[in-house]
């Protein structure tokens, strides 16, 4: 999402500057900061805030919000001589907005503070993105909220999408599943936010948890209505077309899933991530060779790429995950006969090629990420940590130890937000 450009406007200064009865302080305050005096300024509004005659002035603390705004502004200037003024300025003037709009029961300064409130909220945003690039993520959720509280003031939807995208990516990422709920619910329950870089993965992780929590009518009515919202999307169909195999209509989430690939030209740029997205469903409904050939098909057409090959080496570690659980079952009900042990081999045996088979593909897949920019792996970040979990497990049950413990330690770095 595109960050508005953070400005304050220079008219805002001049909002009830002419105001009759202005106390001494307060006219210095401003009067010094048409000067460019941000010192003399913030001395002047400090003693206005503080003082008993002007302390309860919506006047005073909206100048106060402008005044420790504009030093926020400095802030952001390599060689500005009040760049270290205030450290605490957007605290400060975030206060001074909130209690300008507590005291303005006339709402003369809505207007003037509605400015103030847009450019912290911006702030507050921006805070949240660097923080979560960072990997700090309980740190980016706290700059996300604060933004989206004065996106509440403001009424722009357009930073409540933002940061609640922010606050609900971090959620998912520090395992909280009722803040994703809370944070993504408005961004699928809106009818008006399309944004194809962010809905896809926003509508996929709340499906994902209500799958978890075995809620049949959210998951498919969150897929129905992200059709609705982007119906021109190809991948909205997939997502519908999981949900039915989900619910064990797999024929009509095949069906859904051949209609996308349909739609398509396959000269399109986005048509090898189709593929990969139909791969995936013809996985979800144990269509493995279809799968696969897809798969493969996507990776002819567009070889530098990781979802051909998470995809794959994602298929490949499930399949083997449920061999391994069908001899967990025939363990536990105690089946000793020599015609299961002889089953219960070759499921091991079958079990250990498919994790072979997975390892490549995971490797390709976390290679191409760490040759992305810092930027870009910021993106998929999760897809990274899901590659490493699994090649990790890989390695584990085939006793590659050596090869298990570095992949390890980059796991514990995520983990540790590094």
């Amino acid at each position: 999402m595109i960050m508005k450009k953070i400005a304050l406007f220079t008219a805002l200064l001049a909002l009830g500057f002419a105001a009759n009865a202005q106390t001494l302080n307060v006219q210095s305050a401003m009067s010094d900061l048409k000067r460019g005096y941000l010192n003399k300024a913030k001395a002047s509004i400090d003693k206005a805030c503080a003082h008993e005659d002007t302390k309860d002035d919506a006047k005073t603390w909206y100048y106060a919000g402008l005044i420790y705004s504009q030093i926020g502004g400095e802030t952001m200037k390599a060689k500005s001589k009040y760049k270290d003024l205030d450290p605490d300025w957007c605290d400060k003037a975030y206060a001074a907005a909130l209690r300008c709009k507590e005291l303005d029961t006339k709402g003369e300064y809505t207007d003037g503070n509605k400015g103030v409130f847009t450019f912290l909220g911006n702030i507050f945003y921006e805070r949240s993105i660097n923080l979560f690039n960072e990997g700090k993520y309980k740190e980016a959720l706290k700059e996300a909220e604060e933004s989206i509280k004065i996106s509440n003031n403001t009424g722009d939807k357009e930073l409540a999408n933002g940061a609640n995208y922010i606050a609900g990516y971090s959620c998912q990422l520090l395992n909280d599943n009722d803040g994703v709920k809370k944070y993504f619910g408005p961004l699928v329950r809106s009818k008006k936010v399309k944004n194809p870089e962010i809905l896809p993965m926003v509508y996929n992780t709340m499906i994902a948890i209500y799958k978890g929590e075995n809620d049949t009518a959210n998951v498919i009515k969150t897929a129905k209505h992200y059709t609705q919202v982007m119906n021109d999307d190809p991948n909205a169909q997939l997502m519908l077309a999981s949900a039915y195999i989900w619910t064990n209509n797999k024929a009509k989430g095949i069906e859904l899933a051949d209609k996308a690939i349909a739609s398509m030209s396959d000269t399109s740029s986005k048509y090898p991530l189709l593929l990969c997205g139909a791969a995936g469903i013809y996985d979800e409904a144990g269509e493995y060779d279809k799968a696969e050939k897809t798969y493969k098909r996507s990776a002819e057409i567009q070889p530098n790429q990781i979802d051909a090959n998470y995809g794959m080496g994602s298929m490949l570690f499930n399949r083997a995950a449920d061999k391994n659980a069908a001899i967990g079952k025939m363990i536990e009900s105690g089946q000793t006969s020599d015609e299961d042990e002889v089953v219960m081999n070759k499921l091991n045996e079958e079990m250990n090629q498919l994790f072979e088979q997975a390892i490549p593909y995971l490797k390709n897949a976390i290679t191409y990420i760490d040759n992305l920019s810092e930027q870009e792996k910021a993106t998929v970040r999760s897809k990274l940590y899901n590659c490493l979990k699994t090649l990790s497990i890989c390695y584990a049950r085939l006793d590659m130890l050596n090869e298990a413990k570095p992949i390890q330690e980059r796991i514990t770095q995520i983990e540790q937000g590094k």
